[in-house]
C-alpha cells in the first residue's frame, strides 16, 4: 500500500500540472500572443523551447532532491550550505517544495510545442 501512496504522491500533482499547462496552452497562450502582436515572434522562437527544456531539468532535479527519500540529506544540506531563513527549514516544507516541484515539472512540460507548425500557426493567428 505504501507504493501506490508513493506513486500517487508523484503522479497527481504531475498530471495536475499537465492538465493546467494544457488548458493555458490551448485557452490562454493564443490571446497572450495576440496581446503581444509583433513581439509574439520571440515568445514563439526555439530559444523559448529550450528554456523550457531547462526549466524542466531545474524543476525535476528539485522534486528529486525534495523527494521524501532525499528529503533528510536535502534538509541536512540547505542547514549546512544557506544562511540562516527567516522561517524554519522543516521536512514539511521540503514535502510542499517536492509537490511543487512535481506540479511545475508538469506544468512546463505541457507547455513544449509538440510540433513546428503548430508554432507558426501559433504565431501567425496574431
Amino acid at each position: 500500500m505504501d507504493a501506490v501512496n508513493s506513486i500517487i504522491e508523484i503522479a497527481g500533482p504531475l498530471m495536475l500540472g499537465l492538465a493546467c499547462g494544457a488548458l493555458f496552452r490551448k485557452f490562454v497562450y493564443p490571446r497572450v500572443l495576440a496581446q503581444l502582436g509583433s513581439l509574439a515572434r520571440p515568445v514563439t522562437s526555439a530559444a523559448n523551447t529550450w528554456m523550457l527544456v531547462v526549466q524542466i531539468c531545474a524543476t525535476l532535479g528539485l522534486a528529486v532532491a525534495c523527494h521524501a527519500s532525499n528529503a533528510m540529506a536535502t534538509l541536512m544540506w540547505a542547514h549546512e550550505h544557506l544562511p540562516p531563513m527567516p522561517f524554519p527549514l522543516t521536512l514539511g516544507l521540503i514535502h510542499w517544495v517536492f509537490l511543487g516541484a512535481t506540479f511545475f515539472s508538469g506544468y512546463f512540460l505541457a507547455l513544449i510545442p509538440s510540433s513546428e507548425a503548430e508554432e507558426e500557426q501559433a504565431s501567425r493567428t496574431v
